[in-house]
């Protein structure tokens, strides 16, 4: 499951920067490629499950914005394939930290937490002859 779709990409980025990036092959498209789209946002996506396994079960459902935006973010570097710029850089780095801030539980996103039931059990009470 995708966090993000491609219509939260176009959004947030200039379509024909998407259209470039999915297309690396054919300069002459005019469309964004929904294979690539695809993939970069799955890709990220299990970027995201990942971090956030050890804290909430995954994939997280319904998927609160800014896991949508983190995973745009992610898809995005992933798309640009070690040719990024600064500004693409940052946003992935700050995507990464805010995962591993959300999996270390400083940051809530909204009661997602898979926290286990703990048990205890009162502690016995001997009472000895002479209390009889």
């Amino acid at each position: 499951m995708a966090y993000a779709t491609a219509t939260d990409m176009e959004a947030r980025f200039p379509v024909n920067e998407l259209i470039e990036l999915t297309n690396q092959n054919d300069t002459s498209a005019e469309t964004i490629n929904a294979a690539s789209m695809s993939v970069a946002l799955d890709d990220a996506s299990a970027i995201i499950d990942t971090n956030l396994a050890s804290r909430m079960s995954t994939p997280v459902s319904p998927a609160p914005s800014v896991l949508v935006s983190v995973c745009c973010d992610l898809a995005r570097y992933r798309l640009y394939a070690g040719r990024s710029t600064e500004e693409v850089e940052k946003r992935y780095d700050n995507a990464i930290k805010l995962l591993k801030r959300i999996a270390a539980g400083d940051i809530d996103i909204g009661g997602q937490s898979s926290s286990k039931a703990v048990f205890t059990t009162p502690e016995p009470v001997f009472v000895g002859k002479d209390m009889l």
